[in-house]
């Protein structure tokens, strides 16, 4: 007779400790994902698991009682989790998965300790557990979420396999892991995690209020130390401060062109976008000779009853724009708002943000670990036609965005060397821009000398530098042609990770880039940057053999091979959509099948199969009429496989039909491959 399926009307006393301890595995691991992922107490989880431990085993020895009096407390304790995850929710409506998933593991706990005598209840606390992994994967941002997914689907497989009352083999349990995490690993890299589903999942995190003495000036571990001093005309006598490689010297009130370093690879933030954008920082509109700065201080406060904050006069409805959330991952000494450029709306969690002279925004504290917030941009970069029809605007009107110090002849005579062939402003920037091309990208530069301005060094002597390097002579050369120019420093897009569908931002993706204006286009970034280097800076610490090499080599090759296919899934995100969910829906049901097949349907199966394809047997005819070409082996063999199936057999009859049935199986299938008989 066939196993019995999942049945959700099945309500009798569930006597297996199997199912009970993988369903327990399954809880475990599930709670333990969430504590991970959504940094919960230890202390709140490590009694969360001990109360669904003691639990599962209170449950099992009061399996077969009434338990009227108990159920009741639980009725009342569920009523009371329910109230409290309305109050949570109401503390944070942007975000309601934590209070989600702190409302599924007690009321899963209250249901272990109470109410687990039948298979139903028991699913129950399975379709839990998969609820919360799905929940700490939405929230997980590492590829370590992998790790818990593995010994997750391990256990899944297992509980299937019970659940459907076959009892699993190591090597069929192996097997249907193996193939589940070989599916897994290749779709899921590959899948886009920002489908949008009608809610806003992780807009900004719950509102901070706190009291800062910030009012809005730049707050930096660089601003904390007199950079003001280096703006007067004596600052060039001022040594350069330290060089730290946590911090970017560029997120200060003074970006000191003489500093040197490589900055660390320590995470900052992830953004959830959908292309790769830059994430500005600050705007500088003087340069000194060694150093850029802001001229004015023009400091507002923005202000907000509620979310969002509009950055821009009657900005587009959300649908129109793109999204990029921001998820700092360490605790950031500066109150800069990073924003894609062009941002439009902002949720971000205080109800009052700072806008600077030049479109930078800051907080009113600094930004902490686990703070959540983000921007709604236009991703729109003005046509051609626009850019090539552009003017140069009003001199005097942006006559602070032309300054220049005094400068060596040949910078100016470079540039218009450069620029001469060219009537329009957009085709000169271009011309300038592909001649910086020329120059070497690099981190290892000599020191800049006292009596030398930065820009005459790098296009002269050095002839190498970093990004600020090429942004302030591109900045410099603008200028010269009458083109207003603002040196820009933020983070680069960061690097994309397949598996978690984020962009990672690391220290050493600070970055700058210049913003040039032209009517009526408005300013227009451009990064004059070469930013490609062909060999990465490897650190020296590390032993470099053959097999390193090769192996970096293949992870580069396999990484760049899913990254592309990331971005080409994108483009057709809700058509991969739609097509992963029904591949999914028909793999578990191909699974669930294979599964439910007891041993005399499988060996039936092959059989038949095998003899089809050789021929031997016809089709649309019942099964003695199709078996009576193979003689009495194969009528034998259609009779203990009808017997097995549909007689009253005791177990010892059971067992040996069923090694008759083998036998007989070997015999047919002697004349094919050997093969074959194995697998019977």
């Amino acid at each position: 007779m066939e196993r019995k399926r999942i049945d959700v009307r099945d309500n009798r006393i569930e006597d297996s400790i199997a199912i009970r301890l993988a369903i327990f595995y399954l809880v475990f691991m599930s709670i333990l994902s969430v504590w991970y992922f959504l940094n919960l107490s230890a202390v709140y989880i490590g009694g969360i698991l001990l109360f669904t431990a003691f639990g599962y085993i209170f449950s099992y020895l009061r399996r077969r009682k009434n338990n009227v009096i108990l159920k009741i407390f639980m009725t009342i304790g569920m009523l009371y989790l329910l109230r409290q995850f309305f109050v949570e929710l109401i503390k944070n409506p942007f975000d309601p998965r934590l209070p989600l998933g702190v409302f599924l593991i007690n009321l899963n706990t209250l249901h272990s300790l109470l109410d687990l005598p039948t298979r139903l209840d028991l699913s129950f606390s399975f379709f839990i557990s998969l609820i919360l992994m799905v929940i700490s994967g939405i929230f997980a941002r590492e590829s370590l979420f992998i790790v818990f997914i593995l010994f997750y689907l391990l256990g899944f497989v297992i509980t299937l396999f019970l659940l459907n009352n076959y009892k699993p083999s190591f090597s069929r349990v192996a097997i249907s892991f193996f193939i589940v995490l070989l599916i897994g690993f290749l779709l899921f890299p590959i899948l886009p995690k920002n489908i949008h589903i009608g809610f806003r999942q992780d807009i900004m995190s719950q509102l901070i209020t706190r009291i800062t003495n910030i009012q809005g000036e730049l707050s930096s571990p660089y601003s904390m130390q007199n950079t003001n001093l280096y703006k007067l005309p004596e600052g060039r006598k001022i040594p350069p401060l330290p060089f730290d490689k946590e911090e970017y010297y560029g997120f200060a009130p003074f970006v000191d062109l003489r500093q040197r370093g490589m900055l660390s690879s320590t995470l900052v933030f992830r953004v959830l976008t959908s292309w790769e954008v830059y994430h500005r920082g600050i705007a500088f509109d003087t340069y000194n000779g060694f150093g850029w700065y802001q001229s004015e201080e023009e400091i507002k406060d923005v202000t907000t009853m509620s979310q969002p904050f509009l950055l821009k006069n009657n900005p587009p409805p959300e649908s129109m724009l793109n999204r990029a959330t921001y998820f700092i991952e360490k605790d950031i000494p500066s109150n800069i708002v990073f924003l894609p450029h062009n941002s439009q709306r902002l949720y971000f969690p205080s109800p009052l943000i700072f806008i600077d002279g030049e479109e930078g925004y800051r907080a009113p504290f600094d930004l902490p670990k686990g703070l959540i917030y983000t921007s709604f941009y236009k991703d729109i970069y003005p046509l051609a036609k626009d850019l090539l029809n552009a003017k140069i605007p009003d001199k005097y009107k942006f006559r602070r965005y032309l300054q220049l110090p005094n400068l060596p002849r040949r910078i100016y005579d470079l540039t218009f060397e450069i620029t001469k062939s060219y009537e329009k402003p957009w085709d000169k920037l271009m011309a300038i821009k592909k001649y910086l091309e020329r120059y070497e990208y690099s981190l290892n530069i000599p020191p800049l000398p006292d009596d030398m301005d930065a820009v005459d060094d790098f296009l002269f002597v050095t002839k190498k530098g970093y990004c600020e390097q090429f942004a302030s002579a591109f900045a410099v050369m603008a200028r010269i042609i009458g083109i207003p120019s603002r040196f820009i420093t933020g983070y680069g897009p960061g690097d994309l990770n397949p598996w978690t569908g984020m962009f990672e931002v690391k220290v050493k993706n600070a970055h700058a880039w210049v913003e040039v204006y032209l009517e009526p286009v408005g300013w227009i970034p451009i990064d004059p940057t070469p930013f490609t280097p062909l060999i990465e800076e490897r650190d020296k610490s590390l032993s470099v053999n053959l097999l390193s090499v090769l192996f970096a080599s293949m992870g580069k090759v396999i990484e760049g091979l899913f990254v592309l296919l990331y971005k080409i899934t994108l483009e057709y995100r809700y058509v991969v959509f739609a097509l992963s969910i029904l591949f999914i829906i028909w793999f578990f049901q191909y699974l669930m099948d294979r599964i439910r097949l007891i041993q005399e349907d499988r060996i039936f199966r092959r059989v038949i199969k095998k003899l089809k394809k050789k021929g031997l047997i016809k089709d649309n005819i019942s099964l003695y009429e199709m078996m009576r070409p193979l003689g009495e082996d194969g009528i034998k063999f259609a009779g203990l496989y009808y017997a097995l199936k549909f007689a009253p057999l005791s177990e010892e009859e059971k067992r040996n039909y069923l090694n008759e049935m083998k036998d007989y199986a070997k015999k047919i299938l002697s004349n094919l491959s050997a093969r074959s008989q194995k697998k019977i």
